[in-house]
């Protein structure tokens, strides 16, 4: 029964790829001391979920250093009301635009996917109450405080209590276990 499964859920394939990308490729999977079948599941994961659909929810390449200077010259209660208001708004288009549906777990997989395309740390702890994800994005206080402002929007507006906390450089973010319906 179990090699039935695991035929439905892997296939193989074989693809040509240019010699300069497979050797990158396996020079990341060497540094990174994961499989290159690992690694290209997770770049092709990345691709079809993020990649293929984030530009055309609305998502923009914009370098770090232009949006710190932006928010540097904002105020904090500036920030927190754009930060709620689009909170409400395009975390709702992005997740039918991206997923096809909207709901909690979606987004956290948007979330996690904006923190990986952004080089961010995304850790996510679960124990059997609570799930917590911590993003580390090192972009300063400002930028702490309109996550937490656009985040707890967008779980407000899916129906989700989230608990946060924030330092300069990080946001962690808590919710119960209930909300989070997801395969294991």
């Amino acid at each position: 029964m179990d090699e039935e499964f695991s035929h439905e859920k892997n296939k193989t394939v074989t693809f040509r790829i240019d010699k300069s990308v497979l050797d990158k490729i396996k020079s990341h999977a060497t540094f990174e001391r994961i499989t290159l079948n690992a690694l290209v599941n997770q770049l092709l994961a990345h691709a079809v979920d993020w990649d293929l659909v984030a530009s055309k929810s609305g998502w923009v390449p914009v370098p770090k250093s232009l949006l710190m200077s932006w928010f540097d010259n904002l105020d904090d209660k500036v920030i927190q009301n754009i930060a709620e208001e689009k909170g409400k708004m395009v975390s709702r288009d992005m997740l039918y635009t991206m997923k096809g549906k909207y709901d909690v777990w979606e987004w956290i997989s948007v979330l996690r996917g904006r923190s990986k395309a952004a080089g961010f740390s995304f850790t996510q702890l679960e124990d059997k109450n609570e799930l917590k994800f911590i993003m580390r994005h090192d972009m300063g206080i400002k930028w702490s405080k309109h996550f937490k402002s656009f985040y707890e929007s967008a779980f407000k507006e899916l129906g989700c209590t989230v608990r946060f906390d924030m330092t300069e450089n990080t946001i962690i973010y808590k919710l119960d276990r209930k909300y989070a319906h997801y395969d294991d």
